[in-house]
């Protein structure tokens, strides 16, 4: 179900950027052997620091892409305004997390469990992409500028460790 609307334009029940502490929850995790490999979803991920997530397809190449996020928030909001109905698995992002602001965490340190993770930069949709979920209804131009600004996040795995669904994904205090 939706949630309401706020005046600000945010999701009622969401944390925005002037927030004090922000925590939402993992509902998936995907990962793909190979790139333009098929992602598969897994019930569990090991996330080793400065390397990536073990059996992905990006483990140990990009020290500033060790893991990508999206929030299923933010596909459904995109689904509500476009009709579409794109599912977060397409995004092929590793980690799937509800009730948080990714972007807020673009250089900053956030935790999902027991794993510190720090935000690079966003996940900004690429042409590829953009091309992989065209159908004759929608443009890759148009996915690409839907998902522009909310296609997630990369981050480093500053400390290492196992992540599942249903995990907590929140500000690191302190």
């Amino acid at each position: 179900a939706a949630r309401p609307a706020r005046p600000d334009g945010g999701i009622a029940g969401r944390c925005h950027r002037d927030d004090p502490v922000m925590s939402g929850e993992v509902v998936a995790i995907y990962c793909a052997s190979s790139s333009g490999a098929e992602v598969v979803a897994r019930s569990e991920a090991t996330l080793e620091a400065g390397r990536g997530i073990v059996g992905d397809r990006y483990w140990g190449q990009d020290p500033d892409a060790q893991i990508t996020l999206v929030d299923a928030d933010v596909i459904d909001r995109i689904n509500a305004r476009t009709g579409w109905s794109l599912t977060p698995e397409q995004t092929r992002r590793n980690v799937v997390t509800r009730g948080v602001d990714l972007n807020r965490w673009e250089r900053s340190r956030f935790r999902i469990g027991d794993v510190e993770l720090e935000g690079v930069e966003l996940c900004e949709p690429c042409a590829g992409l953009g091309a992989l979920l065209a159908t004759p209804d929608r443009s890759a131009a148009e996915v690409v500028r839907a998902l522009a600004h909310r296609g997630g996040l990369r981050a480093r795995i500053l400390v290492g460790g196992h992540v599942r669904p249903g995990d907590a994904v929140s500000d690191l205090e302190g």
